[in-house]
């Protein structure tokens, strides 16, 4: 489970980071003193679980709790009993009074699981989130950025994505993806091959993404568990900017020219 702490003492925080990292069911993702820096870095990132004090002054744990989407879970750290309360009315997991001890860690892990297995089972949680916007990268659900073994492999993704759900003749793949090859066939076999590395990569990275070979085509297909800003924007009924700026802001950090 992706991991984060928030503790504005910093001898706890470093003792609790050394719990948390050597539990193999938890994926530390960062440690923080400030929960405003916390706020920032979870504009970018998804994590499954935060280990959250309640006393710190810029922002109460409670508080900090409130701007976190329903499936993150939830353990507050306190000195105190008090806020008990309060912190389960807003459905924390679990409630920890320091000093904390890498016991407690332990046997809360149980706890976590189960409740993680929970929120997979009941909800459509996404497997990988696609970013075209800005600059082009595919996360796997925990956050690591898939590895493409070709430039090429991951030209054709993008290029299927900008596609969305259409079917792509095979030969305009060859004369789009490879304009410097003379002989047709020669493009062709090349994208045969790009195919074949397409799928097998995710399927290593177990993404919920699916290539379709279609009569003389190729379509590629994402199911709900997986998240496109561009499929967002497409969708949008108020889109956060106008369709003339669209092409400007897809796969800035690409040399694409087929968008």
């Amino acid at each position: 489970m992706r991991t984060i702490l928030i503790e504005d003492e910093h001898h706890i925080l470093r003792m609790m980071e050394r719990l948390v990292q050597s539990e193999p069911h938890l994926k530390w993702m960062g440690s923080f003193s400030d929960p405003l820096q916390a706020l920032e870095f979870l504009k970018d990132q998804e994590v499954d679980l935060v280990f959250l004090d309640i006393e710190m002054p810029q922002m109460t744990g409670i508080e900090f709790a409130k701007h976190l989407p329903a499936s993150t879970q939830v353990v507050f750290t306190t000195a105190h009993s008090k806020y008990a309360v309060e912190a389960f009315d807003i459905q924390a997991t679990h409630y920890l009074l320091k000093p904390i001890t890498e016991q407690m860690i332990h046997d809360l892990i149980p706890r976590v699981s189960k409740r993680y297995t929970e929120i997979l089972s009941t909800e459509h949680h996404r497997k990988c989130t696609i970013q075209c916007l800005d600059h082009f990268s595919v996360k796997t659900q925990d956050g690591d950025l898939v590895k493409w073994p070709t430039q090429k492999t991951e030209e054709l993704f993008a290029y299927l994505i900008f596609h969305r759900d259409k079917v792509v003749n095979k030969w305009l793949i060859a004369e789009t993806l490879y304009p410097e090859i003379d002989e047709p066939q020669r493009a062709l076999h090349n994208v045969y091959n790009l195919v074949y590395r397409l799928k097998k990569t995710l399927a290593e990275y177990d993404l919920s993404i699916t290539v379709q070979t279609i009569n003389n085509g190729y379509s590629l297909h994402l199911d709900d568990a997986c998240a496109c800003d561009y499929y967002d924007w497409l969708d949008a009924k108020r889109k956060p900017f106008p369709q003339t700026e669209l092409n400007a802001r897809l796969f800035v950090d690409k040399d694409y020219t087929w968008h």
